[in-house]
């Protein structure tokens, strides 16, 4: 069973715009202790933050591969 059910997980996200970072108020409502709250919250960060990196690097690449097309034309004088 992972250590924070979806249920968890969802009630965690509500009382977290409630209370904002009151780790120690969402804990009490979860029947948590205050580490494991806010240490979901700053391990909740981080796979953002490299999900965010990711997605920049794959943007970076695509980029850095684009193709340049030059359309060439001549002058008649």
């Amino acid at each position: 069973m992972p250590y924070w059910s979806e249920y968890e997980n969802s009630q965690f996200f509500k009382l977290l715009s409630a209370y904002g970072k009151d780790f120690q108020q969402i804990a009490e409502c979860m029947n948590k202790s205050y580490t494991q709250v806010r240490s979901h919250f700053y391990n909740i960060q981080v796979k953002e933050s490299k999900a965010g990196k990711e997605e920049h690097k794959e943007y970076r690449s695509l980029q850095n591969n684009k193709q340049l097309h030059f359309i060439v034309f001549d002058y008649v004088q």
